[in-house]
């Protein structure tokens, strides 16, 4: 439970905080005129349900961090299997230019903001550009090229 501060510092209540104020609160009551029962089991309960939210967000969130990163790790492994290969890729994320570039993927770049990228010509291609992958391998002595066309969204057509 969290209560508000006027100089701004964070003041939530921890579990022992809480139970020192209810025992406190119990040595202090008129022995005449005594709190409820259930308003203390109230209280109680409802602290010990706001406590068990607050660890269910921490795990939630941890769960999170680790789906986030284990995308991010898929998302490397497959632009990694690009290096050396020469791409058609939108010079833009919505392609409204219609200007479409080539170049060999240099290596592959984990952004700031989460995302992954190609590295061209030193700089950096954000994978959700990839228009098209030419894949040229050498068989004894004669050059086969084949090329897999991707959606958007990852497929291969």
């Amino acid at each position: 439970m969290a209560t508000s501060s006027t100089s701004g510092i964070s003041s939530e209540i921890s579990m022992d905080s809480f139970l020192t104020l209810f025992v406190t609160q119990l040595k202090n009551q008129n022995p005449l005129d005594p709190t409820d029962n259930t308003e203390f089991m109230s209280q109680l309960a409802q602290f010990s349900t706001l406590d068990q939210e607050q660890q269910q967000t921490g795990y939630l969130a941890n769960i999170n961090s680790i789906d986030t990163a284990s995308l991010q790790l898929d998302q490397i492994t497959m632009a990694s299997s690009f290096i050396g290969k020469t791409i058609k890729y939108s010079s833009d994320e919505n392609g409204a230019n219609d200007k479409t570039l080539t170049g060999v993927v240099e290596g592959v770049k984990l952004e700031k903001d989460g995302t992954v990228s190609f590295i061209i010509n030193d700089k950096s291609v954000p994978i959700s550009y990839l228009i098209e992958v030419e894949d040229t391998s050498t068989a004894n002595t004669s050059t086969t090229a084949s090329t897999t066309t991707l959606s958007k969204s990852g497929e291969k057509k």
